[in-house]
């Protein structure tokens, strides 16, 4: 299933930058997409709130250095609200420890640096948004599969041996009759 036939139709994305100026020019670049919706903050703290009321949210892009709350700090509590959101850092200022810390402790999907190419950004948030629909998918049907498991049991229950398969030596189905 490709992101432009998905079930809602759009996907819903949130960039969190203190720079009006960023936050607009990433907006910018999904201006040309029909099925992505970009929110924007300025701030961690009304970030989450939107985090909080936005139940369609797939993905935040969030820079590093931010006042009042960092953006390891803001993705950590993103994570903690909802897991299955995939997190993107965008950030003028990484070192190593910043960046394992992003990957092994956040779970981040991808560290990207400023300036960052907009054809790239654009790409990798499509990969990420197609990764979490195919984990969403996954969810779906072990979901799926555990409630046709039980209604086999209680089918089983009902009428013994109905879910049983004879095979031949050959590997055939025997059916009787």
């Amino acid at each position: 299933m490709t992101l432009e036939h998905s079930k809602e139709g759009c996907c819903r994305i949130l960039v969190v930058d203190d720079e009006t100026r960023v936050v607009n020019a990433v907006r910018r670049i999904f201006a040309v997409s029909s099925f992505i919706k970009v929110e924007i903050s300025t701030s961690p703290e009304e970030a989450l709130r939107i985090v909080e009321k936005t139940p369609d949210l797939r993905l935040v892009i969030s820079d590093y250095l931010m006042p009042g709350m960092d953006g390891l700090e803001f993705l950590t509590e993103v994570s903690r609200m909802r897991p299955e959101i995939i997190r993107i850092i965008l950030t003028g200022h990484a070192d190593l420890e910043t960046t394992l810390r992003a990957i092994n402790e956040v779970g981040v999907y991808k560290f990207i640096l400023k300036p960052w190419n907009n054809h790239d950004l654009y790409w990798t948030v499509i990969r990420a948004l197609e990764l979490e629909e195919v984990r969403r998918e996954n969810r779906d049907l072990k979901e799926r599969l555990k409630e046709q498991a039980q209604l086999v049991k209680q089918i089983e229950q009902i009428y013994p041996g109905i879910s049983r398969i004879d095979r031949d030596q050959d590997g055939a189905i025997l059916l009787e009759g």
